[in-house]
């Protein structure tokens, strides 16, 4: 834990501080919710020797993120903060050549830094452009019934921490000189480690309000 607040403050200091030299700009906050999308592999629960099987997924479930921002100008700003991107798991049923079920539950949350881009459509109305990392921890936990036995190189639990690569498009309507509605969506790549968490790929489609201070 130490480690990845070292590391988003390397991260978020230097950007703030530019931002706090700047002559014009805007602080702002902002909260949204929304619903996460996984792609979660089949490869998370394989079983030694199966050779009949059924998976079952559960690769839905709401999302939550948090934010602090400097607005720059009308075009460009920096974000940093907290997302819960949420739980999602898969069961694999083994029928052959013996009887068993394996079951893989993940849950992913971070911190996450964005560049910003943004584009006026009108007086109101704007789109946006992000670019940027989130430093990851997932978590997966596995369990086994009947005769199945995880793969070898599986492991019962597993912990994550990571930086991974994220993009993100939206559209943002001001409210007021003070609030902002935002709708986007953001990918995030490769989420989690191969060898320990297991690996996903995740997209967050997310509405909030932005409020200026």
């Amino acid at each position: 834990m130490k480690a990845r607040q070292y590391l988003l403050g390397l991260c978020v200091g230097p950007l703030l501080a530019s931002a706090a030299d700047a002559q014009e700009g805007t602080w702002y906050a902002g909260i949204s919710f929304g619903a996460s999308n996984a792609e979660v592999r089949e490869s998370f629960v394989a079983v030694s020797g199966a050779t009949a099987s059924t998976l079952t997924r559960d690769e839905r479930d709401p999302g939550v993120k948090v934010v602090l921002g400097y607005a720059f100008n009308r075009h460009l700003a920096v974000e940093g903060g907290f997302a819960h991107l949420g739980e999602f798991s898969i069961t694999r049923d083994v029928t052959a050549p013996t009887a068993g079920a394996a079951n893989a539950s993940l849950r992913v949350k971070g911190f996450v830094i964005d560049l910003i881009g943004t584009l006026p459509l009108g007086a109101r109305f704007s789109a946006l452009a992000k670019a940027g990392v989130l430093l990851s921890e997932v978590r997966t936990f596995r369990a086994v019934s009947g005769t199945a036995s995880l793969a070898p190189g599986l492991r019962s639990s597993g912990i994550s921490d990571e930086f991974n690569f994220k993009l993100g498009a939206g559209l943002q309507y001001d409210l007021s000189p003070k609030a902002t509605l935002r709708a986007e969506w953001e990918r995030f790549y490769r989420v989690g480690d191969p060898a320990t968490s297991g690996e996903l790929e995740i997209n967050l489609i997310s509405g909030g309000l932005l409020l200026r201070f």
